[in-house]
């Protein structure tokens, strides 16, 4: 039988089906997810584990679950250390880090001007501060990139508060001799020391047995982390003064950073713009229902500074405001006024 002869069209066509064979055999493989670490030392109840949570929901999200974070509260990568964690994340091992700005100041000392007392008149203004961003703001950001970090968010976190187990503080008479704890930053040191208390730095995952134990007889802090820490077990009285705040500073590893694609930095300059007012709206809530829970459920007795000690205790840091505008800089604290009372 003669051979039918094929055409040119013919060994085409199966090549084709051939090559499509074998691509559909072996299945096309995507990217896979980017996956990172949101990490804090602070413990849940607190609202800024809230706001963690709600930052790695929404980079899932918005990245279409390109990226996928996990969060990691109650310092569990450090061993309740916020330092360990700025130096994890300085290093790469945390992506996005969330800590006071009073734990930058070691590195970069602008970050704790946020923190000289009587600085904000309200919380509304430190809100509006924050959501602005100004370029004060951007300044200490740019600093702190030079430490392998990039912030990309500033949480208000509302007004460090006084408890202790000794008496209502009044006035700077009852802070007298009071041994206080504060964080391990300097500027907090120099205020108690001022106002005629007896700081004592210490790390956060020390404080509950340190006040059990009366070792210290009091702490100050913003009324979440008083809640989230039940302080209120081991601590009787509770004086709202409106003293200072501390910011919590949003900041990723910086290099990390700039391996990412645009695509990927947007939504995490997203993410972080949205964060800020999210987080303002727990603030504004915390403050109301944790001040109920402390004085009714968990027993405290609560007092309010009023004005005129509160002048009487403004006049007494005012060394402690030339002490550090000497550090920051003249022009740099007087920038950072002004654009405070812009809000």
């Amino acid at each position: 039988m003669r051979e039918l002869k094929r055409k040119p069209w013919v060994y085409l066509l199966s090549a084709a089906l051939l090559f499509g064979m074998v691509f559909t055999a072996v299945p096309s493989q995507a990217d896979p997810p980017l996956q990172m670490r949101i990490s804090l030392v602070n413990l849940p109840g607190d609202i800024l584990v809230d706001g963690a949570e709600w930052m790695g929901k929404k980079i899932t999200e918005y990245s279409n679950g390109s990226i996928v974070p996990k969060v990691y509260h109650s310092g569990v990568l450090s061993g309740t250390n916020g330092a360990a964690e700025i130096e994890m994340t300085q290093q790469g091992t945390i992506q996005l880090e969330i800590t006071s700005s009073a734990y930058l100041d070691n590195m970069v000392p602008q970050t704790s001007v946020v923190s000289l007392p009587f600085m904000f008149k309200s919380l509304d203004q430190e809100i509006a501060f924050a959501d602005a961003k100004p370029p004060i703001l951007d300044e200490i950001g740019k600093r702190l990139e030079t430490k392998n970090l990039k912030v990309i968010a500033w949480w208000p976190r509302g007004f460090r508060q006084l408890t202790n187990s000794k008496q209502p503080v009044r006035n700077l008479q009852d802070l007298k001799d009071m041994r206080i704890r504060v964080q391990t930053s300097k500027i907090y040191t120099d205020v108690m020391n001022a106002l005629g208390a007896k700081p004592v730095p210490m790390a956060v995952g020390e404080v509950y047995n340190a006040l059990q134990l009366k070792t210290i007889d009091g702490q100050e802090n913003a009324e979440t982390v008083i809640f989230a820490n039940k302080y209120m077990e081991v601590q009787k009285y509770l004086s709202i003064w409106d003293y200072a705040t501390d910011f919590e500073v949003v900041m990723v590893n910086l290099p990390w950073w700039n391996k990412l694609t645009p695509q990927q930095r947007s939504v995490l300059e997203r993410v972080a713009k949205e964060s800020v007012q999210f987080e303002a709206g727990l603030v504004k809530k915390d403050v109301k229902e944790r001040r109920e829970f402390l004085t009714t459920k968990g027993g405290m007795q609560m007092n309010v500074v009023d004005a005129q000690a509160r002048e009487a205790m403004k006049k007494a840091v005012e060394p402690v405001w030339q002490t550090y505008t000497r550090i920051y800089g003249q022009k740099f604290v007087d920038d950072f006024k002004a654009a405070v009372n812009k809000y």
